[in-house]
């Protein structure tokens, strides 16, 4: 009989995050090399470990859930297979990127500071960010499934990068406002029997699910590239 999984267990992720740990994949590919990941909950460790098949990646956990490598080994699954390393231990790691998933309020500035002492000139940090709108994500919905408790954000995030001497590059966000309205007009005029306009409304929320710039400080997911400056 299988085990039962973890109450925090995601069958599979909503649509925003799946873009999100895509993108860092293929970000963290396109550099090769060794790549850290810090991930603040077992569901971001796992569902980006298992995207980066053929890298040599080392996980670095933050906050409590990762008080002990037994712990850690249990939560992630055969598919998400990778070294555990404490992050008082990190600035052993010799790596070409780093993946930094949902920093933490608390916290998050000593993740920080570890990400920019293992990260080469020529580094590359991948970040994932929820917004506001996360909220209203399955993952985020009920209390108990919090992926991280407070999240920083978008803002938070971005101004500590940049103190920190790294500078995004480039900002992409899914599902914001102008993609939420119209999946609303487009669902609306399903009901009404206007396929014809439903099909126009469905089209350009596919058209604007991803954007980039500022307009990702709407969207529930955001994914930061950053480089030193």
């Amino acid at each position: 009989m299988a085990e039962p999984r973890p109450a925090w267990w995601v069958e599979r992720p909503s649509l925003e995050y799946q873009h999100a740990f895509d993108l860092c994949a293929v970000e963290v590919h396109r550099v090769q090399g060794p790549v850290a990941v810090f991930a603040s909950r077992p569901f971001f460790a796992r569902e980006v470990l298992k995207r980066l098949t053929g890298c040599e990646a080392a996980l670095v956990p933050i906050g409590s859930w990762g008080s002990s490598r037994e712990d850690v080994g249990g939560l992630l699954g055969p598919e998400a297979d990778a070294p555990v390393v404490r992050m008082a231990e990190c600035a052993r790691l010799q790596v070409r990127s780093v993946v930094w998933v949902e920093p933490q309020q608390q916290g998050g500035e000593r993740a920080l500071d570890h990400i920019r002492r293992i990260l080469p000139p020529d580094g590359k940090v991948c970040v994932i960010v929820s917004g506001w709108l996360a909220r209203f994500l399955p993952e985020w919905r009920q209390v108990e499934r919090r992926l991280a408790e407070p999240p920083a954000g978008l803002w938070w995030t971005f101004q500590r990068l940049r103190q920190a001497g790294l500078r995004v590059e480039t900002l992409h966000g899914f599902h914001g406002l102008s993609s939420i309205l119209w999946s609303y007009a487009w669902r609306g005029l399903a009901r009404l029997g206007r396929d014809d306009w439903a099909d126009r409304c469905h089209f350009q929320m596919r058209a604007q699910y991803a954007v980039s710039g500022l307009q990702a400080f709407t969207t529930p997911v955001g994914v930061g590239i950053a480089r030193w400056q």
